[in-house]
């Protein structure tokens, strides 16, 4: 099974009704900082996350994240940094799910409450 991370300014009533509404875009000044920091850029010039496809329009960003039981952790760092740079919401779109960052490990492999608890 495959589930897609979205990334953005999404309406979560929507996200419950499998839609991604969003009432604003990202800051996509954001977006391609983070994108130049943890992604590549694959053979046919578009950029990718942990070697998977990164679908980019103006209001989200989305990345394959569950692919057969593998996690794609440079996905989940990507949008991490995002929604704390941005404050925007990320969902499982397809499974009317939001996901909250403590769902998320990042590449510090540890869930992402426990890496905040530790910062000074």
């Amino acid at each position: 099974m495959i589930h897609i991370l979205t990334m953005g300014h999404l309406d979560s009533s929507a996200v419950l009704r499998r839609q991604a509404a969003v009432p604003r875009p990202l800051e996509m000044g954001v977006v391609n900082r983070l994108l130049r920091e943890l992604g590549e850029i694959d053979e046919q010039g578009r950029p990718t996350l942990g070697g998977a496809p990164v679908k980019i329009s103006g209001e989200t960003v989305a990345c394959r994240w569950w692919v057969g039981g593998h996690c794609n952790r440079v996905a989940e760092e990507f949008a991490l940094r995002l929604q704390k740079e941005t404050g925007c919401l990320m969902a499982d779109v397809e499974h009317s799910r939001i996901i909250e960052p403590e769902q998320l490990r990042g590449l510090s492999g540890q869930p992402f409450a426990t890496v905040e608890a530790r910062v000074p």
